[in-house]
């Protein structure tokens, strides 16, 4: 397509739109949690029945929302109950699939907890955050703990009963800790991605002072920015939890698909009150559920292959991005040799609350900026990956949804080789499933309930109605508000978000 003739076409979108996006803050809610959460529970309650009938082997765990404050990056993640022998109370932990190990942040269970093994083992694990000013390389969200060996169990806050166990598995009770797993009602961190992540150090004994394994550097607005030391120290693998649980039962026979699921409810994502465990709009499926439930069965299951050639230990759940398209322009852009290389710049991680599109940064202002019903005419953005057989599985995300996910800082451009991470969003459009033993992630896409196609189609989406005499806009909730209309240079910019073929 020439550049003219899809300008043009954009031109014509752009006369004929009724509205554009809102802030945030004026749009109107329609999803019912509690709706969203009776069918989540309906859905675990039949696939648990299904189990104990023998008709499939495996787990159905009903999974807790929760999205933080502002102070916290407004991060959004789902967990799960988990709970320790001898301690009647919930340990609300994060699902992680960008990490491995298991965490707790209260480090009175140590002497809460009954029936646990203190190893000779410790961890100090570091993610992504601020960093001192002379030494970018430091971090401030942290753990640091002993690592314990013990038997942990998932527990149903809906039925007051313990669902599932993990037995003789490995975690962390920190001693020092700071991270937004830990802030509001999170308590700690369960990484479910493979044990290549899961390492720790042999300490001299139990009572070694684990402290001395973080080296603060200076401190950023009170909270303490550094990194891990124990770099002469021989580095341990642990087995990660859920892998060890899961290989377990496929030995034993009881499965076999070393595989999870992880479902999200539209719901969860809208209106949620912040720094609070809003139960059951979630769902963990394990064991050869994960491949045989409502949403895989329900939809059109799309195998995505892990890794790439340099990979000689799994570690992340990493995919090979090919091309980024949207049919309705014509528009194809490819070249992203990020997703060849050692590390981690492509990959798909519940731990991450955005998603980020190796596209040029400014890309992600131009969709924000473009009216609703121009985008709803445009149609999809399409992500092409290379499938399990080397075959090209295709994702498909809705430019309008995209936009609402930019509104909202779900969704950052990282400029054409920066990385490319399918994120917490892609649970709204997606069940993904991971197969830790065929090493392949799956996508399946999801049934929307009524209300949800309703809430996405709709101007509640975030588009406002607009004056077309004024050239004004009202908001629904929040009175009279005035917004410039898209000009003629912002509508191609969109379009040069790609490389086009002609």
């Amino acid at each position: 397509m020439k550049l003219s003739s899809a300008l043009a076409t954009l031109i014509a979108f752009q006369r004929h739109g009724h509205s554009i996006w809102a802030s945030a803050d004026e749009r109107k809610l329609l999803l019912n949690q509690a709706d969203a959460a009776k069918r989540v529970d309906d859905i675990v309650k039949t696939a648990m029945a299904s189990a104990d009938a023998g008709d499939v082997h495996g787990v159905a765990l009903p999974l807790n929302y929760v999205v933080l404050s502002a102070n916290e990056g407004k991060e959004q993640q789902l967990s799960v109950a988990l709970r320790l022998p001898g301690v009647e109370r919930d340990q609300n932990v994060m699902i992680d699939t960008g990490s491995s190990s298991l965490a707790f942040c209260d480090n009175s269970l140590v002497e809460e907890a009954v029936n646990i093994t203190k190893t000779d083992y410790a961890q100090c694990n570091t993610y992504s955050g601020d960093s001192c000013p002379d030494d970018p390389s430091s971090d401030n969200i942290f753990y640091v703990g002993q690592v314990f060996k013990g038997n942990i169990t998932a527990y149903n806050t809906n039925t007051d009963k313990d669902i599932a166990s993990m037995d003789e598995v490995y975690f962390v009770i920190s001693s020092k800790v700071q991270g937004y797993f830990c802030d509001g009602p999170l308590n700690g961190i369960i990484g479910v991605a493979y044990s290549g992540l899961n390492k720790g150090v042999n300490i001299p004994s139990p009572d070694f002072n684990i402290l001395s394994l973080w080296n603060e550097s200076c401190q950023v607005d009170n909270k303490s920015v550094g990194s891990c030391t124990g770099n002469n120290m021989t580095k341990v693998p642990l087995p990660a939890p859920l892998e060890q649980i899961l290989k377990e039962d496929d030995e034993s026979g009881y499965i076999s698909a070393e595989a999870f699921g992880l479902y999200c409810d539209y719901a969860a994502t809208i209106g949620s009150k912040v720094d609070t465990i809003v139960p059951s709009l979630g769902i963990f499926f394990g064991g050869d559920m994960a491949l045989n439930n409502t949403f895989y069965n329900g939809g059109t299951p799309q195998v995505a292959a892990v890794g790439n050639s340099c990979v000689s230990e799994y570690k992340w759940y990493t995919l090979k991005l090919t091309s980024i398209r949207v049919p309705a322009l014509n528009m194809t852009q490819s070249g992203f040799g990020q997703c060849d290389k050692c590390g981690s710049s492509c990959f798909t991680d519940s731990g991450y609350s955005s998603m980020h599109l190796p596209l040029p940064a400014s890309r992600c202002n131009d969709l924000m900026n473009t009216k609703v019903d121009i985008l709803k005419n445009m149609g999809s953005l399409l992500l092409d990956i290379v499938g399990k057989h080397g075959n090209t599985i295709t994702l498909s995300l809705p430019l309008v949804w995209l936009a609402e996910q930019a509104v909202t800082d779900r969704l950052f451009c990282s400029g054409t080789s920066g990385d490319f991470i399918l994120g917490f969003p892609t649970f709204q459009h997606y069940y993904i499933a991971y197969d830790m033993k065929s090493k392949t992630v799956t996508f399946v896409d999801l049934p929307l309930s009524n209300e949800t196609e309703a809430f996405i189609n709709g101007p509640e989406l975030g588009g406002i109605n607009e004056s077309p005499s004024s050239g004004t806009t009202e908001s629904p909730s929040s009175g009279n508000h005035v917004h410039s209309t898209i000009g003629f240079l912002a509508v191609g910019s969109l379009l040069l978000a790609f490389q086009y073929i002609s």
